[in-house]
């Protein structure tokens, strides 16, 4: 199995998550533990959310399909199932007419076509070239190129046999309710 996650994402997390415990430590100096536990649900919070945002995402890819996990819920798309994958704004798999975004891999800025070189376009699968050209989203120095990349390859493989097309979703309902009790925690505690 090939795991991919947006590096900015755990970035932005690690980043996010040290402010609010330097914010949680400074509280406790400046106004007394008390008032520092009763900000903690506020911390925790926010925390989680970036968690949950940024952390978690990701896409998994293995011999049956394509598992996407996004904030609240997960995707899994068997080969067969796929009709086209784009990289516009993020790795999107369309079956049908249905499309199904990965939150954990985005595409990159409009400046990354700017400092894009010529080789990161060359020796990618048949299918992202689109009039000769690949999108920046489509590089594989981008989360969602390298992703799109190795997805790309296992689907043009497969083409033309026999597979077995099927969607499952599911909700990630203890993420929602934990979110839920740190919502509520936090606005009666805050």
């Amino acid at each position: 199995m090939q795991v991919f996650k947006s590096r900015f994402g755990r970035v932005i997390t690690i980043l996010i998550s040290f402010v609010m415990g330097l914010a949680f430590v400074t509280s406790i100096a400046n106004q007394g533990i008390a008032a520092a536990i009763s900000s903690l649900p506020v911390i925790a919070l926010l925390v989680y959310l970036v968690v949950i945002l940024f952390w978690l995402p990701r896409v998994e890819i293995d011999e049956g399909g394509v598992r996407i996990i996004n904030v609240i819920r997960t995707h899994y798309v068997s080969w067969g199932a796929i009709s086209r994958i784009d990289t516009r704004y993020a790795l999107t798999l369309f079956v049908g007419e249905k499309k199904y975004v990965a939150w954990g891999a985005t595409a990159p800025g409009r400046h990354a076509a700017f400092f894009a070189t010529r080789d990161q376009g060359t020796f990618l699968p048949e299918s992202t070239y689109l009039a000769g050209t690949v999108r920046p989203g489509d590089l594989t120095t981008s989360d969602s190129g390298a992703a799109a990349a190795v997805i790309r390859a296992r689907w043009e493989k497969l083409q033309g046999q026999e597979l077995m097309a099927s969607v499952a979703t599911s909700w990630h309902l203890k993420t929602i309710l934990l979110l839920l009790v740190l919502i509520l925690t936090a606005s009666f505690i805050g």
